[in-house]
């Protein structure tokens, strides 16, 4: 971890209740979550599951019951409607004794005192606590790029629903983002039939994590489907014209554009754990167990900088499953359990017509990574392999996805390879069908 003591040394007070505490307590546990995402809401329904009499409070700053943020881009593609991005409605919250307090925000915590201050909703109590918080999406700063139209994140809700809105009415799109925002949000507006640009200010897509020629076939995809690529490139001023922006690009792009996506990372929510003691870098440190520095609070999902027993290191996942595993997780060690998190960190998306999926650590997490590759422009398939000393670490795949689950097994196992070649090896086998079970006698 960068600056912070490895797997639980910098966690010396347990979250731990024990017996005697939990006998002499007088009323039920007040569980307060800060967020109702992925993460939140996943680990409201286990603790509600594991603890019938517990008190559960969750707080977020939206005005929306989980939806599926992973869905956003088949809704913004017009593929699917926007009552079934939502996961979980009001009645379920009902149903299940959940507390959710939409349109507020947490605007301060005493952790000495155990409490926290809404708004609106003044101060309560809590327990045990959860910081769920996420993060938010970095706007465009670019002269005239503050307060005008038509110019769009990508993180929540009501972004999706002012594109889809806008789409019907343009003709022509910008998108700056050179990550996997940046590229839901460029494929989308291709499949609308929309004139799309997609600029990045790096040389190819994912810089950091891919290499040249892993660049070159994501470039090949996104020309097949029709994209306009402009590489090495910025928005270095927006201006208003007839109901349009004109957009020029810091080298010498220039187009007059309908709508402007943006998808330039997330800072997290943690501002309002500032001067508390809390210990955060990006996001709020954690050992593998997702406890804090603090007595009796958690992190989980994007914000949670946790210790990963698989890499051996502190890192963020901001992916749907992550968030959905860590919350189901953490709510067992909330009530009590002591079980470390250990799942290798995987990311799977479509890319145009094809896919690619990232497990384990790249060269963006990890520069002493050695890796190797193998490359099929004509198929537009890419392998990249990431190893620290004889251990496989982590893979990217675009295009065929066979040996996905035998790549998944060596980087969890963390098994030695003598052969890195041999591992393509692997990736080029079909995958075992399971075995049917015997008939009964």
């Amino acid at each position: 971890m960068r600056g912070a003591p490895a797997r639980g040394a910098a966690f010396g007070q347990s979250n731990r209740t024990t017996d005697e505490e939990t006998a002499l307590s007088t009323h039920p546990t007040r569980f307060v979550i800060i967020g109702n995402g992925a993460a939140g809401t996943y680990a409201a329904e286990q603790l509600r599951k594991l603890d019938a009499a517990a008190e559960i409070l969750m707080i977020d700053d939206e005005p929306y019951t989980l939806y599926n943020r992973v869905s956003l881009p088949r809704y913004l593609r017009g593929v699917l409607l926007e009552q079934r991005v939502y996961v979980r409605d009001q009645e379920w919250h009902t149903t299940n004794r959940i507390d959710l307090r939409l349109e507020t925000k947490v605007d301060q915590v005493s952790f000495d005192e155990k409490t926290l201050h809404m708004e609106p909703g003044g101060e309560i109590p809590y327990d045990r606590l959860l910081i769920a918080t996420g993060g938010r999406p970095n706007p465009l700063r670019a002269p005239g790029a503050d307060g005008a139209p038509y110019v769009f994140n990508f993180q929540y809700f009501d972004d999706a629903k002012g594109m889809v809105a806008r789409i019907p009415e343009s003709k022509v799109a910008v998108v700056l983002g050179g990550s996997f925002i940046g590229y839901e949000l460029t494929e989308a507006f291709a499949h609308r039939g929309l004139e799309t640009h997609w600029l990045m200010r790096g040389p190819w897509f994912l810089r950091r994590a891919l290499d040249r020629e892993g660049g070159e076939v994501i470039s090949l995809l996104a020309q097949d489907a029709g994209v306009h690529l402009h590489y090495d490139e910025a928005i270095d001023r927006l201006e208003r014209s007839n109901g349009r922006l004109k957009v020029a690009g810091t080298k010498e792009f220039s187009a007059n554009a309908d709508i402007v996506g943006v998808g330039l990372g997330l800072t997290m929510n943690i501002d309002v754990f500032q001067g508390t003691g809390l210990e955060a870098n990006v996001g709020v440190i954690t050992n593998e167990f997702l406890e804090t520095n603090m007595p009796d609070v958690w992190a989980a999902g994007d914000v949670a900088e946790f210790y990963d027993v698989v890499s051996g290191r502190h890192h963020r996942m901001g992916t749907w499953d992550n968030s959905l595993n860590h919350g189901r997780h953490v709510a067992k060690n909330m009530l009590g359990a002591k079980e470390p998190y250990i799942e290798v960190p995987t990311y799977a998306s479509g890319m145009f017509n094809s896919n690619i999926s990232v497990m384990g650590v790249t060269t963006e997490e990890e520069p002493d990574a050695e890796a190797v590759v193998e490359v099929d422009l004509a198929g537009r398939n890419y392998k990249r392999l990431f190893f620290l000393g004889k251990k496989l670490v982590g893979a990217i795949l675009v295009g065929k996805m066979k040996g996905r689950k035998k790549v998944l097994e060596l980087i969890s196992t963390r098994a030695e390879i003598e052969d890195r070649q041999k591992v393509f090896e692997l990736l080029a086998m079909p995958e075992t069908p399971a075995k049917a079970p015997a008939p009964e006698a």
